[in-house]
């Protein structure tokens, strides 16, 4: 029974260490994913002839790839700058909105 208990204490104490350094390995590579998602979103976007329904779909994927970002910024971001960064992906996020409502009204 002792040698059981000692087990599920290495077990344990293996998925607490794995917990914090996982975490970290998710985050890392959750980072580089959204990166790459942000550039081809951006690329979309300047590529895209103005006002028209590509340039719409791409501004649409556009702002669904800075809440990705948002989304993983929150679970990431242990700076001390998290409350700025955050703000400034919402503040990107309000500004493609807008530019989506100003030139994708029929699209």
């Amino acid at each position: 029974m002792s040698a059981r208990i000692a087990l599920l204490a290495l077990l344990l104490l293996g998925s607490a260490a794995c917990s914090a350094t996982c975490a970290q390995a998710a985050c890392r590579e959750d980072l580089v994913a959204t990166a790459q998602d942000l550039d081809r979103s951006r690329s979309a976007v300047a590529s895209a002839a103005p006002g028209s329904p590509a340039q719409c779909a791409a501004l649409r994927q556009h702002v669904a790839t800075l809440h990705k970002i948002r989304t993983v910024f929150a679970r990431c971001d242990t700076g001390a700058n998290k409350d700025k960064n955050a703000a400034q992906v919402g503040a990107w996020i309000a500004t493609f909105n807008r530019q989506i409502r100003a030139s994708c009204k029929g699209a």
